[in-house]
Order: structure tokens, then C-alpha cells, then sequence
């Protein structure tokens, strides 16, 4: 029999694992986290990205003020940082939202989370990922070295690949070596008849695995080979001892879904017009957030 009290619980031990996820890898990459009264102000000293520039409500607080949300806002302005506040729907109750838009803050970006869990969510389970099955002429391969930095460095480069990621984690070309030797990340390189078409990039923060980005050349976009590339991603993490992965729940998810990744709350960005206007991209070691 379910028992709502418990699912809600459960969905909400797994949301702090995804934000906890994120605080490590924003912090890996240089930022800061300030605690301020009941809210935390991450920030970067050199890097103005939004993924790294943010207030979010403290941990465990049931409610947040819109006093306590300016506050930090101000902080962030003082850092020369433009005011947004970042936060997990589904950890907060509905009203916050309201709060936010009587400080004259709109919804920058909303996008649900998708999670997997190999031992189930509220009792369901997923099934075994399987194996990939590979489309003619195409093979996969799983690196934790530069290979798949140079293949980051190409896609970036090339207006014919499509790039997805769910835009809260920086994939940050020419940044990533230190994070490749303290295995925090790991690369699938894709191969069609021995010509490089794509990668997918997994970022690893102890037992959690992000799906953070995939690139993948336009022409050879198909759902099968979107298919093996998201089985192959999920073998990986699991075989990394991952117990949790999760991935942007926006555009086609139907794989992910298919493999067993359901959707629990969404991460929402809201920001003033002002800073909704601003263009936050470093000309060198550009993130892929942006594309």
C-alpha cells in the first residue's frame, strides 16, 4: 500500500543528493558558498557564469522571507554578480515562487530532473539497463583520459553538433583535466565507421553521477543511437558504483524514461530583467551551457 508521507520523504532525500551533487561539482570548479542568515550565496571570484553565480534557500529551511531573499541578492551584486536565485522545486512549498515574483523576479529557466535510482524510487524499480545495441557502424567507447577533452574541444567548435545539457553544472572546455585526475568525470566517446560524431559527459561526485552533457553531430542524430548512447552513460555510472543518476528532464526524455529515469521536482532559476538580459559568456574556456 502506498504511503504518501513516506514517498515524499523519499523524494525529497533524493532531491538534497542531487543538490549536494552540484554544490561538489560547482566547488570543484572554484566557487564559493557563503552562508547568509537562511540562505547560501554560491559565487565564483573570476567566473561570472549563472551556474556558478547564485543565492539558493539554506539547507533544511522550511521557509524562506523575501527579506532574506534580497539580502542575498544584494551579496551578490556586491561581488559584481547579477542577482539570481537558484533552487529545487519539490524541496520547497509552491508559495516560495510567489515570494519571488513580489521581488520583481521572473523564471529564467525551469527544467525538470529526471532520476534513477538502480534499487527504486518508492518501490519501483527499473529494469536491468541491458546492453547497448549499436546502430551499423557505430561503437562506443568509455574514457577517462584527454581523448575526451580534445573530442569536447572539436564539438564546441563545430556548428554541426547539437549540444544538451541540463545547464546547472558548467562543462567548462579547457577546465577539465584537474577534474579528470581526481576521477570526478568520465567521457563516451562515439564513433561512426571510425570518424568521430559525438560525447557524453558524465560528472561523478561520490555515489551520484550527472548525465551532464552530450554532444552529438546532427546528421547521425537518431533515437537508436540516442538509445545505446543513454544505455552506455548508465552501465557507465553504475559501473562507477553510482546509486544515484540523474539527468535534464526536458525536450525528447522518452529513452530515459524507457530505461527507468523518472522525474522528481525540477530546478528553477529566477532572475531580475536586468540580469536575464546580460550575456555572462568568458571569451576563453567558454562553458557549453551556453549553446
Amino acid at each position: 500500500m502506498n504511503n504518501p508521507a513516506a514517498d515524499e520523504k523519499e523524494t525529497r532525500r533524493l532531491l538534497r543528493l542531487v543538490q549536494d551533487h552540484l554544490f561538489g561539482a560547482q566547488e570543484s570548479l572554484g566557487a564559493v558558498r557563503e552562508t547568509l542568515g537562511m540562505v547560501e550565496v554560491l559565487h565564483h571570484p573570476a567566473n561570472p557564469h549563472a551556474a556558478l553565480n547564485y543565492v539558493t534557500p539554506r539547507r533544511n529551511t522550511a521557509w524562506i522571507s523575501g527579506k532574506m531573499v534580497e539580502q542575498g541578492l544584494e551579496r551578490l551584486r556586491e561581488l559584481g554578480r547579477a542577482g539570481r536565485i537558484q533552487y529545487i522545486e519539490g524541496l520547497y512549498p509552491p508559495q516560495f515562487a510567489q515570494t519571488l515574483r513580489a521581488l520583481k523576479l521572473e523564471v529564467e529557466r525551469k527544467t525538470p530532473l529526471l532520476v534513477y535510482k538502480p534499487d527504486g524510487i518508492n518501490g519501483r524499480v527499473p529494469p536491468p539497463p541491458g546492453t547497448a545495441i549499436m546502430p551499423d557502424g557505430v561503437a562506443m567507447e568509455r574514457v577517462s583520459d584527454r581523448r575526451g577533452i580534445e573530442l569536447w574541444w572539436y564539438a564546441w567548435r563545430n556548428a554541426y553538433f547539437d549540444v544538451l545539457t541540463l545547464g546547472v553544472e558548467p562543462l567548462l572546455v579547457g577546465r577539465d583535466l584537474a577534474a579528470l585526475k581526481l576521477g570526478q568525470q568520465a567521457d563516451i566517446l562515439v564513433y561512426r565507421y571510425g570518424f568521430p560524431v559525438g560525447v557524453a559527459r558524465l560528472s561523478l561526485q561520490g555515489e551520484t553521477a550527472h548525465l551532464l552533457a552530450v554532444a552529438l553531430l546532427r546528421e547521425v542524430r537518431t533515437p537508436a543511437l540516442l538509445r545505446a548512447l543513454a544505455q552506455t552513460a548508465l552501465t557507465t555510472a553504475l559501473d562507477r558504483q553510482s546509486t544515484l543518476i540523474f539527468a535534464p528532464g526536458d525536450g525528447d526524455t522518452a529513452v530515459l524514461r524507457e530505461l527507468g529515469f523518472e522525474e522528481l521536482g525540477a530546478m528553477v532559476c529566477y532572475a531580475a530583467a536586468s540580469a536575464r538580459e546580460e550575456n555572462h559568456e568568458p571569451d576563453v574556456e567558454q562553458p557549453l551551457l551556453s549553446l
